[in-house]
């Protein structure tokens, strides 16, 4: 038997008996990214499904001016409540959602054909917000098409001739690449690999060391590249393991939670392929340092310059091609 197979099985052995830290990697390391992603998944998927389907509680200011206008919003699910003293303060202290303001001219406006004021306050910065403002925003625009057409066909206009052009958007992405919920699948694989491969090579290494274990090792008559093949090839082992039960956990979470309409999938066909392209990373982090503590800030900086192509990557939006479809990180985020 060659010798550094000798240390890798010694080093697997080592590893193994402390059943502790073994679970840690190997159970919650891999299994806190999928936990977190369908949880984070299923809290979005909820929040969309609730603010689309529930009727909103608008406060209007000003409603004496525009009763017409509210009853198309009632029959849109938006229901009108009593108007505020300060509807700004409430909107900044997220006391309420949006806000409507009409203006005391609405009537005059609409009478002349000169376009109507109306001023919608809300916090852009809120996510439940947002989509509370959209389905206001739609409603307030269709009822402001339905009048614009009906007064065309009051003066013998056909509507449509404001209709210069007809653009026919299609979707031409593939099943569930519209899911920008996945977008963070390469962080949380990126940094469970990193988790495993920090615990093992600080161990393996500064770790030993520390325990002065590393020199009765080194005195049997084996290279010191055969040492360092052992002990590689062990790290990198724990690391492809962590990331195997991550797309076993990612595969299995799609099918066993109910996403709704994202068309979220998760193909069993695409663990191997990610297996392929993501196996650099664990030598990547596969880190030799003279003390544990040495170890933590090489593998910190590690993770960062891991992180940053795809990082890059979301923020372009560019075609990956050519060579950097070798980059691990590259082909995750594409």
């Amino acid at each position: 038997m060659k010798p550094w197979i000798i240390v890798f099985r010694k080093e697997l052995k080592d590893l193994f008996r402390d059943r502790r830290t073994m679970v840690n990697i190997l159970v919650l390391g891999a299994l806190l990214g999928p936990v977190l992603a369908m949880g984070l998944m299923l809290l979005a998927v909820k929040m969309i499904s609730d603010e689309a389907e529930k009727t909103i509680e608008l406060p209007v200011q000003g409603a004496e001016y525009a009763p017409v206008l509210l009853d198309y919003l009632a029959s849109s699910r938006i229901s009108v409540v009593d108007a505020l003293a300060d509807p700004q303060a409430a909107v900044r202290a997220q006391e309420v959602d949006p806000a409507l303001v009409i203006d005391p001219a609405f009537p005059q406006q609409l009478r002349d054909g000169k376009p109507a004021q109306l001023t919608l306050l809300s916090d852009h910065s809120r996510s439940k917000t947002r989509i509370v403002r959209r389905r206001i925003e739609a409603a307030i625009e269709n009822y402001s098409a339905n009048l614009g057409n009906l007064r065309l066909s009051l003066r013998g206009v056909d509507p449509s001739i404001t209709q210069v052009m007809v653009l026919h958007d299609r979707d031409l992405s593939r099943k569930g690449s519209d899911a920008q919920l996945l977008a963070f699948l390469p962080y949380l694989l990126i940094i469970g690999i990193m988790q495993a491969a920090m615990v093992v090579a600080a161990d393996l290494t500064a770790g030993e060391r520390e325990r002065q274990s590393l020199e009765p090792l080194m005195a049997n008559p084996v290279a010191p590249e055969q040492f360092m093949v052992g002990k590689l090839a062990t790290n990198v082992l724990i690391s492809l393991a962590v990331l195997a039960l991550s797309l076993l956990g990612f595969a299995a979470g799609t099918r066993m939670i109910d996403l709704g309409d994202t068309g979220i999938t998760f193909s069993l066909l695409s663990i191997p392929v990610l297996l392929l392209f993501l196996s650099p990373l664990a030598f990547f982090f596969a880190a030799f340092a003279r003390t544990v503590k040495e170890a933590q800030t090489y593998l910190g900086l590690l993770v960062l310059a891991a992180l940053t192509p795809s990082m890059i990557q979301m923020v372009l939006q560019s075609k990956v091609q050519n060579l950097e479809l070798l980059l691990p990180c590259w082909r995750v985020a594409f």
